[in-house]
């Protein structure tokens, strides 16, 4: 696949396939919109296999507590409680793109070493395909940073950064003949840290001149890899800054860089130039020409490590996908936010992706979108408040009863029986109105954040979805009991609390239903 791609003017927007029960078609159908757009584009990425090449590095943290200094020298002690590694640099790269739904391999070189054993450790856990070399002249690249509290007090580094001998560099480059071929990209995620020789460049662009992959390339020193005619790449300010010869500015980026196009796309060749700039948003650049300037999505306390490795990865997917460079960036802006919201060297995935363009979108489609949707709000301290009912006729009680239960929380989730479950609960009659209806109309409640559907044959109990919610609140109307309700037990075990809200005297939908067969109809009589 080539960057043509990338240059699409729209996307087709199809919306998910699915039943009516689990999908809520008839409603979806009615749906327009950018996050809906996103979302599909986003359950494609399982489609593209990508190859990734670069530094692989261990990120371990050190946490604990300081209270004392130590005798020895006016330096801290630190009461280490807790001991964390994980996957940084190119490695980092090649897990955000799995968790992001790819299927990918990962080609590197480490020492022979107990930190190589981790890394492979680690990348088997995360999913990925394991190509890294072992050769025992390296050690393997580790940093460990040692916090006190939310201070990090030091940071020390170990391993070999300098370029591998003949026989290693002869043994990467047989490892991009055999991988390159059987994938749809590559991303070259280079930290300067000596992976990537000349040589390795140079057989690179040979193995492509036949094979013609799409080439995302995130480098220290892009300029080495023009040669390649890269798709997409990826510089932060301070690595254009250097690569233009440019002064660095501590404010008004953008403006600096706005002109720049030309003078990166003469030292990249690239066709795609994703300028990312922290708190000033990314320029994306098509060739030489601004195409768009997207803004910076807020994040509180943002944790920035490895966030340009969710950029690139979540572009490039998007872009594999048939997206416009516009729409990838926007997606790649949101999958950087998820991640740096959360601590150490993090991740985005696939289905947190779904959910950051999901809150603005009331009904969630499956249990994976919904769990990651609260897991989202109770990261952001928000407290999650569920109910649950027919809904079939929507009346002045369900609406009181729900701005009710909305006034008890932060975020309200309402779960809505299925059709199915209605006629085993109600009778063959029922429902009067079909889900997609019962849906779209209580979607137009405010009090209201998100609406998902259940009910089983084993079970038409929401049992299963207060244990993938864990509210704080579980709200019923005082009909019940609750000794009365099957769901108590689930809410007990994690600590949420019950609360009965009063119902609106003389309202209800088996009321309204009686009221419309017993009233009389008026005959009109024949002219």
């Amino acid at each position: 696949m080539g960057y043509e791609s990338a240059f699409k003017t729209d996307i087709d927007r199809k919306r998910p396939a699915g039943s009516s029960a689990v999908y809520c078609q008839s409603f979806i159908n009615k749906r327009e919109g950018m996050e809906l757009i996103y979302q599909t584009l986003i359950r494609s990425f399982v489609q593209p296999a990508i190859l990734v090449m670069g530094d692989l590095m261990i990120d371990t943290y050190l946490r604990g507590a300081s209270t004392r200094l130590s005798p020895e020298a006016p330096v801290p002690v630190v009461d280490i409680s807790s001991h964390t590694s994980v996957l940084g640099g190119g490695a980092n790269a090649a897990v955000n793109l799995r968790n992001l739904g790819a299927k990918v391999t990962f080609v590197s070189l480490t020492g022979d070493d107990y930190a190589a054993g981790l890394a492979a450790e680690l990348l088997e856990r995360e999913g990925v395909n394991n190509e890294v070399i072992r050769c025992d002249t390296r050690r393997t690249i580790t940093k460990t940073r040692v916090i006190a509290g939310q201070q990090l007090l030091t940071r020390y580094d170990e391993g070999t950064e300098i370029q591998p001998d003949e026989e290693c560099e002869r043994q990467l480059i047989a490892m991009l003949e055999q991988q390159l071929p059987l994938h749809d990209a590559i991303l070259i995620a280079d930290y300067n840290k000596g992976l990537i020789t000349d040589g390795i460049i140079d057989a690179l662009e040979k193995i492509n001149q036949k094979h013609k992959k799409f080439i995302a390339v995130d480098a220290k020193q892009l300029s080495r890899y023009k040669q390649l005619r890269p798709d997409l790449v990826k510089p932060n300010y301070k690595e254009a800054a250097a690569l233009l010869r440019l002064p660095e500015l501590s404010n008004n980026k953008a403006r600096q860089m706005e002109e720049m196009g030309a003078g990166i796309f003469e030292a990249t060749g690239a066709g795609i130039t994703a300028l990312t700039l922290d708190e000033e948003g990314a320029l994306i650049f098509l060739k030489d020409q601004l195409l768009c300037h997207t803004a910076a999505r807020p994040v509180n306390n943002p944790n920035v490590s490895g966030a340009g490795d969710t950029y690139i990865s979540a572009f490039m997917l998007a872009c594999l996908s048939d997206s416009t460079p516009a729409t990838a960036a926007e997606i790649a802006g949101a999958a950087a936010a998820v991640a740096i919201g959360k601590s150490n060297t993090a991740h985005c995935k696939q289905s947190e992706l779904i959910a950051y363009f999901s809150m603005k979108d009331k009904y969630v489609r499956d249990h994976a979108e919904l769990e990651a949707l609260c897991n989202m709000y109770k990261a952001q301290g928000k407290k999650i408040v569920f109910t649950n009912g027919c809904f079939d006729i929507l009346h002045s009680g369900h609406v009181s009863y729900l701005e009710r239960a909305a006034s008890l929380g932060d975020v309200l989730i309402v779960g809505v029986n299925t059709d199915e479950s209605i006629k085993r609960l109600k009778g063959s009659e029922r429902p009067i109105n079909n889900l997609g209806d019962r849906i779209q109309v209580l979607a137009g409640l405010g009090a209201i954040t998100h609406l998902i559907s259940f009910g089983s044959e084993a079970n038409d109990t929401p049992e299963p979805l207060i244990r993938i919610i864990q509210p704080a609140v579980f709200a019923k109307g005082g009909d019940y009991s609750r000794e009365s309700l099957p769901e108590a037990a689930a809410v007990e075990e994690y600590g949420g609390e019950i609360i009965l809200l009063p119902l609106v005297p003389d309202r209800s939908t088996t009321l309204i239903i009686k009221r419309i067969y017993t009233t009389p109809v008026l005959k009109v009589a024949e002219a």
